[in-house]
């Protein structure tokens, strides 16, 4: 099943825009820790700066936490791309 994670940063020294990013999963937990692999590759600074692993990325010391999360691919109707950064 596919999720619509928006998502935010606990720390943004960098000035990261907060991020939607849409991944697939069996559940939302799956769907999470695949949304938290595209998540460091699109901000890579994250993991090789901060430290930052798909394991510690939601709730880590620089990492993110989910503001919502929407079951299915919702990113063309939810997302504002002068708000977030769609990941997909």
């Amino acid at each position: 099943m596919k999720y619509t994670i928006v998502g935010d940063w606990y720390s943004v020294p960098d000035l990261a825009r907060s991020f939607a990013v849409v991944a697939e999963g069996e559940d939302f937990e799956e769907a999470k820790a695949n949304a938290a692999r595209a998540v460091l590759e699109a901000f890579p600074h994250r993991a090789e700066e901060d430290g930052e692993t798909p394991e510690t990325l939601w709730g880590g010391d620089h990492g993110a936490y989910v503001v919502a999360a929407f079951a299915g691919d919702l990113s063309a109707l939810t997302v504002d791309d002068a708000e977030f950064m769609l990941i997909a």
